[in-house]
């Protein structure tokens, strides 16, 4: 927004230099971004300063508001133009009526419509004056009833636009819809195709103005017109701000609008530019104005309490000072009693965006100016934030996993709805709904993601296209369904890890080995030893998986996480044809599994005794079911069971498998002896052969 001070001193007088000026402004929230001599011609320079309005002072886009500012800031008089009884008495005695018709039919969307008709208007260069105004805020003259609406508008911040009313069909203005593909032509040249969506004024055939944003060439003003329909209205500002933007065309009057317009001002400022064309142009304005405003609006009270004011700016202003300041910037205080603590600011039209006590109080802090309010060290207690038991799992699984050489990935909560019912019997009932989105923003990312792998399995797939074989990742989030016969969505805290491709060179792993089925349960079991959880392993029947290398992991009933590798064939759909091995973590379960509190064992003062035993027992046999039977058989002795080795080949009758365990005896009272291991021992070989028909394998 470009300011000419000498415009500006029209409205408010100060006694300070530029730079004093500019730093007041600036203190007080309209930003000096630029100040510079302008040269009109002839000899002739003025000062200019371009300020950063921020969108919520849509007031100073206008030397008067920006004079107003100036005003309740130093505290010397504003005295702005007051066109309004002076227009009651230029009327002249023709009715408005008999040479126009307007009808709003969007009252939502224009909530304020007025229309002034000036007759015999000549239409011809500006005066010098208006020239070098229009000049120095770098507007170029055209005429002067054109000229007369741009000055207005940059005077009062309020848009206007005058049509050659005799180019109107049947003389008549319409607020309305466009109709499907209304053709229109700007004034800019530019051509376009209306939808239904834009709000247009129109006549009796066409439009002829993009309402809010850009008159039409089809009803301009030239040395032609002689009779004018000069109007001023409100628009909505978000409607002026979608039009400008799908239609491409950026105006002053869009600038503004977009930004809110003084709705009281609207006829002000027709008043004053009807006045202006009447003396520079020689009009005769007809009597009895078109103003359509349905639902007057009221002003909005607020209670500011003074005390309170001064307990957030940290300052002693006094009441007399603080009322000074609200009542320079145009608000009314409507008890103006200085012994009361509470007072009612009524706050005008121009400033739509005051809706609270702080926002009162952010305008005394800006008046007062932001660089006197004292800087003070903030006074408070810190209270400790413990973390929630599933925000913990997360934190510790999250180093683990970086300590294992596992990156991070931060994926959408959305995926293709593909994905999202392949992988939705993750931790979702096989009856649960996924949830679609109403608008998303791309087809990929249509619904809400039910399992964390498939966003994984996806960089994982991104990683190998850019060359980068060996993917090792994990990431924490949630997974949403909607369960059967329920309307509320259902969200799952999980934590989910993936490997795949060759190993990280390394003297535990063979060169090119992969990852493999072993190593996702490895890092599943690290995991949950990290934790304390205690869980029975069995077969994991989820149709995404490997049925021969996967499993799940349940504590009690609650079933915390799964591992497996992923099913082949889903795996190479998704852009993979190496194995990927896959893990996920219920977490909100595996909270509710970890020990309130961990108990301290004090280190055994014996050393352990040590047996293997190598059995043959059935394929079906699950590996955790014997290690289970072994502890059980073992007890009190036996302090450790470890499966080290399984064997499947021709050597072994069919159906059978080889599996060895290393054993661990020890005592808390002394060190055992063969004697007394021997017997444990062959207790657990009966058991074995007992309840699962195992027998020692011959060596």
């Amino acid at each position: 927004m470009k300011v000419q001070l000498d415009w500006l001193k029209e409205y408010v007088d100060w006694d300070m230099s530029k730079e004093a000026l500019c730093h007041l402004l600036t203190m007080s929230g309209l930003e000096v971004e630029a100040d510079e001599p302008v040269d009109l011609g002839g000899g002739k320079t003025t000062e200019v300063v371009e300020l950063n309005v921020t969108p919520n002072r849509g007031y100073c886009l206008s030397h008067i508001g920006v004079a107003r500012e100036i005003a309740g800031i130093t505290g010397n008089p504003f005295h702005p133009p007051d066109p309004d009884p002076e227009l009651e008495k230029a009327f002249v005695s023709s009715p408005a009526q008999d040479r126009l018709q307007v009808d709003n039919e969007e009252p939502g969307l224009c909530p304020r419509y007025t229309a002034l008709v000036l007759d015999n208007v000549k239409v011809g260069p500006s005066p010098q004056w208006l020239q070098e105004r229009l000049l120095a805020i770098g507007l170029r003259p055209i005429n002067n009833v054109v000229d007369i609406t741009n000055f207005v508008m940059m005077e009062y911040g309020q848009p206007l636009h005058a049509f050659d009313l005799n180019l109107l069909k049947n003389r008549r203005i319409r607020v309305r819809r466009a109709t499907q593909q209304e053709p229109f032509v700007a004034l800019d040249g530019t051509q376009l195709r209306f939808d239904p969506d834009a709000l247009v004024i129109a006549d009796d055939e066409k439009p002829i103005a993009l309402a809010g944003v850009m008159g039409g060439a089809n009803s301009q003003v030239t040395t032609d017109t002689t009779t004018v329909a000069l109007e001023s209205a409100c628009f909505d500002p978000v409607s002026v701000r979608q039009a400008s933007k799908k239609y491409g065309l950026r105006s002053d009057s869009s600038f503004r609008f977009e930004r809110g317009v003084d709705i009281e001002a609207v006829i002000t400022a027709q008043s004053r530019a009807a006045l202006l064309i009447r003396e520079l142009a020689g009009g005769e304005i007809l009597k009895d104005r078109f103003d359509d405003y349905p639902k007057p609006r009221m002003r909005k009270q607020i209670d500011l309490r003074v005390a309170r004011a001064h307990q957030v700016l940290g300052t002693e202003l006094g009441t007399e000072k603080i009322l000074g300041y609200l009542k320079g910037l145009g608000l009314n205080v409507v008890n103006n009693d200085h012994a009361a603590e509470t007072y009612c600011v009524e706050v005008p039209a121009f400033r739509p965006t005051l809706e609270r006590e702080i926002d009162l109080i952010e305008e005394v802090a800006r008046l007062n100016g932001y660089d006197n309010i004292p800087v003070t060290q903030p006074v408070g207690s810190l209270s400790p934030v413990l973390p929630t038991p599933t925000r913990r799992i997360i934190q510790e699984a999250r180093a683990r996993l970086c300590h294992l050489g596992y990156a991070e990935a931060v994926n959408f909560s959305f995926t293709e709805s593909e994905h999202a019912l392949n992988f939705k019997t993750a931790f979702a009932p096989a009856d649960a709904t996924p949830i679609d989105l109403d608008n998303p923003i791309s087809a990929d990312l249509s619904t809400m993601r039910t399992s964390l792998l498939p966003g994984l399995v996806k960089a994982a797939a991104s990683n190998f296209n850019k060359g980068n074989k060996s993917v090792r990742l994990f990431e924490a989030g949630g997974i949403f369904y909607t369960p059967k016969d329920q309307k509320d969505a259902v969200q799952v805290s999980c934590f989910a890890v993936m490997a795949t491709g060759p190993h990280a060179p390394g003297v535990w792993k063979s060169t090119g080995q992969t990852h493999d089925y072993y190593d996702i349960k490895g890092v599943l079991e690290s995991l949950l030893d990290g934790f304390g959880v205690a869980v029975a392993m069995r077969p994991a029947s989820r149709s995404f998986l490997d049925a021969d290398r996967s499993v799940a992991c349940f504590a009690g009933e609650r079933e915390v996480a799964y591992c497996g590798l992923l099913d082949a064939k889903r795996a190479a759909a998704m852009g993979l044809d190496t194995p990927v091995c896959v893990l996920e973590i219920h977490v909100e379960n595996l909270a509710a599994a970890v020990p309130v509190r961990k108990k301290f064992h004090p280190l055994p003062k014996f050393p352990e005794t040590y047996r293997d035993i190598s059995i043959l027992v059935d394929k079906p046999v699950a590996s955790g079911e014997i290690s289970d039977l072994i502890r059980e058989a073992g007890q009190p002795l036996l302090s450790r069971v470890d499966l080290y080795d399984q064997f499947e080949g021709k050597k072994l009758p069919e159906g059978k498998k080889s599996l060895t365990y290393a054993l661990a005896f020890q005592s808390p009272d002394k060190t055992l002896t063969d004697a007394e291991v021997t017997p444990v021992f062959e207790s657990i070989v009966q058991a074995l052969g007992e309840r699962l028909g195992a027998s020692l394998r011959d060596q």
